[in-house]
């Protein structure tokens, strides 16, 4: 007997699509949902991969992949077809291709994709001097913690969340670390600021990491090295961390706005498609703390949220349920640089001026809170510690950041 009931393809097998999978089979729309991803781990923390330090052990491969695993709803009308990569999508005829050479139709699509890092060698090409690693997944993980525990030099490329947090660990494992940062003064300058970058790089510097920028990063890059360089024998750690790409090219042809991601309405409805939604790094969607204007944010609260919001949206575009009337969340993240609690709230990049509210920069760990403002309204907030000194203070202040935006849910503490 034919199975008629409305078959869901969820392509991407991270957090964003376990939580949109799980919302459809949630909603009582009696869906069949199939998940493709291209590893074959089922889903994981991937934040979780830079955070922790583990003990020598033969077994370390499993350790991490026990310690970081995410468990979701199992269902009998859920399948995982994992190490299987989607290579194209027909949008109009509703049909995946597959890497097995299967064909896959559906009656609803989720995009979950995500990203992959992005390499400081030009076009992707070859180094002369290095191979160059980067950190996205669990195989990534385990080479990059082996290495980081035998010791040694260690180079990191880039100043973001995940360069941060892998100086740490690496310093945390013993090892000697150089960052190159050849475009901005220290971490998270585009999101917080010279100043607070600054106070940032200090602090790692404070910490024995070697931070180099501008020209003095720039000259030890390989782009500046290799045109003069024999190949090199160099054998220590070289990590890119200069941050990432969305996977969308599976989508040409469709008709769709790749410029950055998938553009995705407020519901994460993929237009002119009624039954196409995307969800986490790769979804661009209506920034409700900016105007309505397009966003695209790759952190792991993110994905949650906007994976649960396109499984509700395409169970109602089944018929079950209401339409959810768009993304509604208070942005928060928070990191750890060697020892240093950096927390984040509301839209800090988009402000024309800050304001140290409590506390010295130069002296973060005894705790400081920072203001962020636009046309002196607030729009954003960071605090650093190494304890919770300020906790109240920075609670406080983050009541009167929702208060912009009621409508943005329960404020959680930090």
């Amino acid at each position: 007997m034919a199975d008629d009931r409305p078959l869901v393809g969820v392509v991407g097998s991270g957090i964003a699509g376990l939580r949109a999978a799980n919302a459809i089979l949630r909603s009582e729309t009696d869906a069949r949902v199939v998940v493709f991803g291209d590893e074959i781990h089922r889903t994981y923390n991937r934040p979780g991969l830079t955070k922790k330090c583990y003990p020598l052990s033969d077994s370390l491969d499993l350790t991490i992949a026990e310690d970081v695993q995410v468990k979701g709803a199992e269902n009998d009308a859920l399948t995982w077809r994992l190490g299987t990569r989607v290579e194209t999508a027909d949008l109009r005829e509703r049909t995946l291709r597959l890497s097995t050479g299967e064909t896959f139709g559906y009656d609803a699509l989720v995009i979950a994709t995500g990203v992959r890092p992005r390499s400081s060698v030009r076009d992707g090409g070859e180094c002369r001097l290095h191979v160059h690693r980067t950190l996205r997944g669990l195989s990534d993980a385990h080479h990059v913690h082996r290495r980081l525990q035998a010791g040694g030099k260690v180079t990191i490329v880039g100043a973001g969340f995940v360069a941060c947090e892998l100086a740490s660990l690496a310093r945390e494992y013993g090892c000697d670390v150089l960052m190159l940062e050849a475009r901005r003064h220290g971490p998270f300058e585009s999101l917080l600021g010279e100043q607070v970058s600054a106070a940032l790089r200090r602090w790692l510097v404070r910490h024995g990491v070697t931070f180099l920028t501008g020209d003095s990063a720039r000259e030890l890059l390989c782009e500046a090295r290799e045109r003069d360089a024999a190949p090199s024998a160099d054998q220590s750690l070289f990590i890119d961390a200069v941050g990432s790409v969305p996977n969308v090219e599976w989508l040409h042809g469709n008709g769709l706005d790749l410029s950055d991601g998938v553009r995705v309405d407020a519901s994460m409805r993929v237009p002119p498609w009624d039954n196409v939604f995307a969800a986490g790094d790769v979804a661009r969607y209506p920034d409700p703390w900016a105007a309505g204007s397009p966003t695209r944010l790759e952190f792991w609260k993110n994905a949650i949220d906007t994976g649960s919001l396109a499984g509700r949206s395409l169970a109602s575009s089944l018929g079950h349920g209401s339409l959810p009337s768009g993304i509604s969340y208070f942005p928060s993240m928070s990191t750890e640089v060697i020892g240093l609690r950096v927390q984040i709230a509301g839209n800090p990049r988009t402000s024309d001026a800050m304001k140290v509210v409590c506390g010295d920069l130069d002296q973060p760990d005894q705790g400081v809170i920072v203001a962020y403002l636009r046309e002196g309204a607030m729009v954003g907030a960071a605090y650093l510690d190494q304890g919770a000194r300020l906790n109240s203070d920075y609670i406080t202040l983050l009541r009167s950041l929702r208060e912009r935006r009621p409508d943005v849910g329960v404020l959680h503490t930090p």
